[in-house]
């Protein structure tokens, strides 16, 4: 098999997983079935024998969280591309065939969702040969799922003729996502699959039909190409991006295009893109029960139950619920009308918009901080500093801190004075005073910082130096 390169798309939000899925961290980063995240599975699937590293796409506010999930399972991406505004799949696509092209790789791309669970992925790896055949005569491939139930969630690909010396066939039409009648009726055809989101082609291949049906996105991306790299991570052209139209690959091309063939595959697959798609996809007790190791169920069946660390939920006599706790919000839902999360999100975002956007952990170039609690003039964090970390030498006007070592060696200045902290020992940094903060040793800093004071956002920062180039 030719090696092929990996572009992982990590640009969704993944809104139908509230509250555990926020705009700061949308569930491609989110660990849900397993101790890994859904990002670090996708990576760890493509990473080997018939790989390339990978092209990782993702938002510019997740590039700190895509790093450190990468650097936490060993895995070293060729790039991590940034998009400063998500814009879909098509021209995400095309930033990383673009940069792909400037790197002087002409062979095939495997495009794949960084946020979809697949059992038997060897199986795809298999038919791989096929799907790579066929792209090297310039077609772009897709791969389809047979489906089990209508979903109109899902774009649809009725097979056409079968390819000579291929498992692959011609497409004879495409649609995406169609109303739930519609779908109705293509799954009880049999003729319909759903379109998994996963393709193979070459870059130029891609580029040349989406010049051929978003002349505006292809133009949009071409202005882009003037690459750059900002620690470590890899930028376009700014304004260039920001005037590219937003369409996905789905209806900018492959409804339109009679260059796509499909392979389908007998896949294990989920796009986990609800918390009725995350239950199915969990191991469950006799009852049809999934619950966190710490909740509690008594006379209760076919519930998806989850919490935080350090809270129990105990359910009594309820059955196919989603209870869903975090620090900060708790979802309690009929399964059966998830599909309605949307509405009930609508509703929230007037009455209290920040529960759609935070999330509790927030990722900095030097490692992350968690806010514990907080309230009238006072927050708790915990600070993880990561190995050779160094936050900014900055000063606060409205607020004080207290920081109290974990474990690890602080590294400490205030007003010019330096010291080192170990487990136990603690500072006090009063308003208006200097001060930084650092790690030089080889494993991670943990502290808990203490902050009193009017202002306690990030608005009370006056940053003096930052060796990450942040004003």
């Amino acid at each position: 098999m030719s090696t092929i390169t990996p572009v992982i798309l990590a640009g969704g939000i993944g809104s139908r997983l509230w509250p555990l899925s926020r705009q700061a961290m949308p569930k491609q980063f989110l660990s849900l079935l397993d101790e890994h995240s859904l990002l670090q599975n996708t990576l760890q699937r493509v990473t080997g024998d018939g790989f390339k590293p990978a092209l990782l796409v993702c938002n510019e506010q997740h590039r700190f969280i895509a790093s450190h999930q990468c650097q936490a399972i060993g895995v070293t991406p060729k790039a991590i591309l940034l998009e400063q505004q998500g814009k879909n799949t098509a021209p995400a696509i095309a930033l990383a065939a673009q940069y792909a092209l400037a790197q002087g790789i002409d062979a095939p791309i495997f495009v794949i969702p960084a946020d979809h669970y697949i059992a038997n992925f060897e199986h795809l790896v298999q038919q791989l040969p096929d799907a790579i055949a066929m792209a090297e005569q310039g077609k772009l491939v897709t791969f389809s799922i047979k489906p089990d139930t209508a979903n109109c969630g899902y774009g649809y690909i009725k097979q056409g003729a079968k390819i000579a010396n291929s498992n692959c066939y011609q497409v004879e039409e495409f649609k995406e996502k169609p109303d739930l009648e519609l779908a109705q009726q293509y799954v009880a055809s049999g003729e319909y699959s759903f379109n998994s989101g996963m393709f193979l082609f070459t870059p130029k291949s891609y580029l040349r039909e989406l010049e051929r049906f978003a002349p505006k996105i292809a133009r949009a991306i071409a202005g882009a190409g003037n690459f750059s790299q900002d620690l470590g991570f890899i930028r376009a052209d700014e304004a260039a991006l920001s005037s590219c139209p937003s369409d996905s690959i789905d209806y900018a091309i492959l409804e339109r295009s009679d260059n796509v063939v499909v392979l389908p595959l007998a896949l294990n697959w989920s796009d986990v893109g609800s918390f009725n798609a995350l239950w199915q996809n969990t191991n469950k007790d006799s009852l049809g029960n999934h619950a966190s190791h710490k909740d509690v169920l008594f006379n209760s069946e076919n519930n998806l139950v989850q919490s935080e660390e350090g809270h129990t939920i105990a359910a009594l006599g309820v059955n196919n619920l989603a209870v869903i706790h975090t620090h900060d919000a708790t979802l309690v839902a009929n399964k059966a009308q998830l599909d309605q999360l949307p509405q009930l999100l609508a509703q929230l975002a007037n009455k209290q918009s920040d529960k759609l956007l935070n999330h509790q952990a927030v990722y900095r170039p030097w490692g992350s901080y968690r806010v514990l609690v907080e309230g009238s003039g006072f927050k708790v964090k915990k600070i993880t500093v990561n190995s050779g970390g160094r936050l900014s030498t900055q000063r606060h006007q409205h607020r004080a801190e207290h920081w109290v070592v974990v474990s690890g060696i602080a590294d400490v200045s205030i007003d010019g004075k330096a010291s080192v902290l170990k487990a136990d020992q603690s500072c006090y940094i009063a308003a208006g005073h200097i001060h930084s903060l650092a790690n030089s040793q080889n494993k991670p800093l943990i502290l808990i910082e203490v902050q009193t004071g009017s202002i306690l956002d990030e608005s009370d920062i006056e940053r003096f130096d930052d060796v990450y180039g942040r004003s």
